[in-house]
């Protein structure tokens, strides 16, 4: 992309001096542009001083950009003519390409831009607007205010909607655009132009497609650092595929990996216009403010009291705890009913007189908190006088964080529109202040986070001896390939030994020499053992043995023929009570974000409380630890009820090394290890599936 925004000179191609058609509504956006401005249309002539240019070659200069307002159908010739111009940047408002499945034109205008190296915005999109240089390339209002949010939309009517919502709520942009299908500029190539740009500080993105993920996912990360990126996304609901070889795919679902990713790369995504809305204006307007961590919360009503409080708890917001000299400063000139525990109750009756004694006397605490207002209109409350109590307090204290909840709507509407004109944040609910408030302080934790460091892959000797055998296998890798596999990557997985035959059993129990085994099916025809009963426990003698080789013998037979059957498989049982916790652990390759890492533990967890932690891989191993402890069960991995807490290095090293696995050998289409045993000395892999491509 060619500095797509550096722009001090344009052409509007098939200009024209009717009224009420588009490309007179772009002529006149343009009138407040200082910079050089053309007009092209093959029936040329003088409008409002300015000559018109019969073609884009009889231009005077090689203008920064075209706008092309045209019929499809003269599109491609025009665009050769940029280039013959040496004109480098392309808007195409046009349509009737793609979207209406023309793909071969659109295909062919690709062509010429690559070939040429011509940056194009298009097709059928609203344009770009740069306030900051009063460039209006849309033919959208021109009257949009200067301010710190850019907004990227792939819809120009979603644009038009949020640029109207924000004009009310006085939010301005310092850029808008539009890419509708994308055919060229997408929202990665802005992203990095608005990286760098001075007067952005907030970037909001409509998107309905996203199709570079990876890169998206790793440039992200990078910039919500410094910028925060609030992303409303639609079709996040669908799966990625109706089919799944594993019980684990209902995990993957594109809506669970698609939060997961966003959040790990501290995106603020909502698929709630409001919320969208909200989040846009709290970071507008306070991203360059330090803003307190804890939260004061003034309520007139016990029903806000505990909504508010139970929200606080859910978006794990921090409740000033105030101490006994700040309660008596609290207390002063307040009813004797009120209570100065957080949140702060000054009852039902408070009028503006209340509201502004409990404002001043959190003024007169040294340590500041972000203050949250709530109102609910009894019959003594004067609203009006409320409001302007908090103006008045806003204005003389501007380093004080405040937020509003006026809630009802006939007798408050009026006073909520009055103190947002004021600048002040307000709210109908205190779920939406504290959640976007909630937002504002995860972002001022971005701002201290680093760079991860990037995962080396970590290389393998007999790789080309591994891919060799992979070869050979079908859609199931084989014991012993997924044992040499692993051994090669450093992983512990507990020995099976395979035996084809009944008198084989003595030697293999003998070699075992342990009072407590395992025998299991082994065939790439069955991967769910348990679900044919190809498993038995608790095997203590040589007889127990040879009977366990029998029974599940008979019960395989019951769902394969004979010959489908290949293996029993005798290992240690290494389960030791409640010492022993069992963490289960997935990676999967999609068409997105190349791989996603799952992590559980025991099916209880996931499928009764749907306890997962998911990432965008490949991770480090302090990301790994982060998944674990985003667990609610992992309390169980610490200590519970006198067992021993697990040896966390070790369970982390194998789950770390596991991802060299899948990124060192693209066969490999799914790893289900289910589960890792993990007690206070080791962790070691009792149960894998390795999946190969189909």
């Amino acid at each position: 992309m060619n500095n797509f925004f550096n722009i001090d000179s344009v052409a509007i191609v098939w200009a024209s001096e009717v009224e009420w058609k588009i490309w007179n509504t772009l002529i006149k956006n343009l009138s407040f542009f200082k910079g050089e401005k053309y007009w092209v249309n093959p029936k040329w002539w003088k409008y409002k001083g300015i000559d018109f240019y019969e073609s884009i070659s009889l231009l005077p200069k090689k203008v920064d950009i075209l706008v092309f307002a045209i019929p499809s159908k003269f599109v491609e010739t025009s665009l050769i003519e940029a280039w013959k111009k040496w004109i480098k940047r392309v808007i195409i408002i046009s349509a009737w390409f793609k979207e209406v499945w023309n793909i071969k034109e659109e295909e062919k205008l690709k062509i010429i831009a690559n070939e040429y190296n011509i940056s194009l915005l298009w097709p059928n999109c609203l344009g770009y607007y740069d306030t900051y240089k009063n460039l209006n390339l849309t033919f959208w209002t021109s009257n949009i205010g200067k301010w710190n949010v850019a907004m990227i939309s792939q819809s120009w009517a979603m644009a038009v909607a949020l640029s109207d919502w924000a004009n009310i709520n006085n939010i301005w942009f310092s850029k808008i655009i539009s890419m509708w299908n994308k055919a060229w500029i997408d929202e990665l190539d802005l992203l990095y132009e608005l990286e760098n740009d001075e007067n952005t500080s907030v970037i909001a993105v409509y998107l309905e497609s996203l199709d570079r993920w990876l890169e998206f996912y790793n440039l992200a990360k990078k910039i919500t650092l410094s910028k925060p990126i609030v992303l409303i996304k639609s079709w996040v609901s669908e799966l990625w595929s109706k089919a799944a070889s594993s019980h684990t795919w209902a995990l993957a679902s594109q809506k669970e990996v698609l939060e997961s990713a966003f959040e790990a790369s501290n995106i603020h995504f909502t698929n709630s216009l409001e919320d969208f809305f909200l989040w846009v204006k709290i970071f507008s307007q306070n991203i360059s403010k330090k803003i307190p961590e804890e939260l004061a919360i003034i309520t007139n009503a016990w029903w806000p009291w505990v909504m508010s409080t139970d929200h606080s708890q859910f978006y794990n917001l921090g409740l000033s705890a105030f101490t006994n000299d700040e309660r008596d400063i609290l207390k002063e000139w307040l009813p004797n009913a009120s209570s100065v525990e957080n949140p702060i109750d000054i009852i039902w009756d408070a009028t503006s007189k209340t509201y502004s004694q409990i404002l001043n006397n959190l003024r007169q605490i040294v340590k500041k908190r972000a203050i949250l207002i709530l109102l609910t209109a009894q019959t003594t409350t004067d609203v009006e006088n409320v409001s302007k109590v908090i103006i008045d307090f806003k204005k003389e204290n501007p380093d004080e964080f405040i937020m509003t909840s006026f809630m009802w709507w006939i007798g408050v509407q009026k006073w909520r529109e009055i103190l947002n004109d004021n600048d002040i944040l307000t709210y109908d609910y205190p779920r939406k202040a504290l959640l976007a408030y909630s937002k504002l302080i995860k972002q001022e934790k971005n701002k201290i986070k680093k760079i991860e460091a990037k995962v080396i892959n970590k290389k393998v000797e007999n790789i080309l001896e591994i891919k060799e055998l992979l070869k050979k296998e079908n859609w199931l890798v084989s014991l012993k390939t997924m044992e040499k596999i692993f051994k090669s990557f450093w992983i512990n997985y507990l020995k099976e030994y395979l035996v084809k035959k009944e008198d084989e059993i003595e030697n293999i129990y003998e070699l075992l020499n342990h009072n407590n085994l395992v025998a299991k099916i082994s065939s790439e025809k069955i991967p769910h053992k348990t679900d044919i009963w190809g498993v038995e426990f608790n095997i203590k003698t040589i007889y127990d043995a040879k009977k366990s080789y029998n029974n599940i013998l008979n019960n395989v037979k019951k769902h394969f023929i004979e010959s489908d059957i290949e293996w029993i498989s005798f290992s240690k049982n290494l389960y030791k009570d409640n010492n022993t916790r069992e963490i289960f652990v997935w990676f999967k390759r999609d068409n997105s974000f190349k791989t996603v890492l799952i992590l559980w533990l025991w099916w209880i967890y996931v499928n009764l409380f749907e306890d997962v932690s998911r990432r965008v891989w490949m991770v480090t191993k302090q990301e790994i630890e982060i998944m674990l402890r985003e667990l609610k069960s992992y309390e169980l991995l610490n200590w519970y009820r006198w067992s021993k807490k697990i040896n966390l290095n070790e369970l982390i090293d194998l789950i770390y090394n596991l991802q060299f696995v899948f990124s060192s050998l693209e066969e490999i289409n799914q790893i289900d290890i289910n589960p890792i045993f993990a007690d206070s000395e080791w962790s070691i892999i009792v149960d894998a599936k390795l999946y190969l491509n189909s």
